[in-house]
């Protein structure tokens, strides 16, 4: 039992040093910066990750409302979970993983994700070259629609932008020369979709669950790729293009 303790102490004090040694705990970080600083950590590793959080509804908090983070050190760590684990350690109740298909998680404790869970029964993608667009398909599906529907959820508004699935639409020609997405998929989860757009545009997708003034429950979806890159898996590695 000693020994035990002994290794968990071990390694809490291994956890705390990485933390203080990846971040810079007087500079926090909060809004618009947040995505770049995240994508930056992705990139040098080149995976991609999902963040699904609760954040703030209302007219005056402009839509993502991303929670505060550690500004990470350069360079940065060989391991880009242990660093996002050290951006995103003010808050205690985020939990970072990485799953079999080489996908960071970052999930807060506790966020309702109920509708990442629904089963989608098809998806097609035409040569899709906007990565927005392709995140319109997917959440103009039918059963995407009806769960709102069926559980009162709304869309996040704000006075620069209309709701998230309402541009750019599904009709934009194929950009030659850009990376593009294909294929079908049948009887798939929301968050597996939003996957499968990450193998053509790779970055990070994230979901807000929030409550607005009047109590409603509203959710907000964003993509954020990395700008014309394409990394392309390959049995258990990630490769460049």
């Amino acid at each position: 039992m000693k020994m035990l303790l002994g290794s968990i102490s071990l390694v809490l004090f291994l956890v705390g040093v990485a933390v203080a040694q990846d971040t810079d705990s007087k500079h926090i970080r909060q809004g618009s910066g947040t995505p770049q600083l995240i994508l930056n950590v992705l990139t040098s590793a080149r995976v991609s990750a999902s963040l699904e959080y609760n954040g703030r509804c209302g007219p005056n908090v402009f839509i993502p409302d991303l929670p505060p983070i550690f500004e990470p050190r350069k360079p940065y760590g060989p391991l880009p979970a242990n660093t996002l684990h050290s951006m995103f350690s003010k808050d205690r109740g985020m939990v970072i993983s990485q799953d079999s298909k080489g996908i960071i998680r970052v999930v807060e404790t506790g966020v309702q994700t109920d509708i990442l869970e629904v089963t989608i029964h098809h998806l097609s993608f035409d040569g899709i070259s906007d990565p927005d667009q392709a995140l319109h398909v997917v959440l103009n599906a039918p059963e995407i629609k009806s769960f709102m529907k069926a559980h009162d959820i709304g869309q996040p508004f704000d006075i620069y932008h209309p709701p998230i699935w309402a541009v750019p639409g599904p009709n934009a020609s194929p950009t030659p020369g850009l990376p593009h997405i294909s294929g079908e998929l049948n009887e798939v989860r929301l968050s597996d979709a939003l996957d499968y757009i990450l193998k053509t545009f790779p970055g990070f997708w994230l979901y807000q669950d929030c409550r607005n003034s009047d109590g409603r429950r509203v959710v907000y979806f964003g993509l954020f790729p990395v700008p014309g890159t394409m990394w392309l898996w390959e049995t258990d590695s990630t490769s460049i293009r």
